[in-house]
């Protein structure tokens, strides 16, 4: 990209020394359309609402990304809270089974 910026430049420079025109008139005539370009852009006031908006767009969309990182976390969780509860009961059906398979030794 570098080289295309010097390569636009070497070439205004050489336009500019092999122009037709005199000096005075390629300076109006750059001056008009340098105007004319800075009429093309849009107003500081248009580019302050353009930037506002993308700035809550970026604000919203963070917003979103947040919630959905909460909700992931929310079910990692519970997917790793799940296997430890269904571990808990299957250790207590075990004692359980245990304790009535015992043969009861009377007293």
């Amino acid at each position: 990209m570098n080289n295309f910026f010097r390569g636009v430049l070497v070439g205004v420079g050489i336009g500019l020394l092999i122009a037709p025109m005199r000096g005075e008139e390629m300076r109006r005539l750059l001056g008009e359309r340098l105007q004319q370009l800075r009429d093309s852009l849009p107003e500081n006031e248009q580019l302050n609402e353009y930037v506002q908006q993308v700035s809550h767009r970026v604000s919203q969309t963070a917003s979103n990304v947040k919630e959905y990182a909460r909700q992931a976390a929310t079910r990692v969780r519970g997917t790793a809270e799940e296997p430890g509860g269904l571990a808990q009961k299957s250790a207590q059906d075990v004692s359980e089974t245990a304790r009535s398979l015992k043969p009861s030794t009377p007293s």
